[in-house]
């Protein structure tokens, strides 16, 4: 069950960044995604699994 689901558009320079926030089972899972590229954070705490999802995303997009 969802109880929680939110969306996210981040402007940059190299485009919008889009994260999808959602709240399942006591953990907020975060998806991000910027020019094709995807990542997910999970965490307990909301700001900390959308932290993870951007350092994610972030890696992906200067590794290609």
């Amino acid at each position: 069950m969802t109880l929680l689901y939110e969306i996210l558009y981040l402007p940059t320079n190299c485009g919008t960044i889009r994260v999808d926030l959602s709240y399942k089972r006591s953990v907020y899972i975060a998806h991000a995604e910027l020019l094709g590229h995807l990542s997910t954070g999970k965490d307990r705490n909301k700001l900390t699994a959308v932290k993870k999802s951007l350092l994610e995303l972030s890696k992906q997009v200067h590794s290609s």
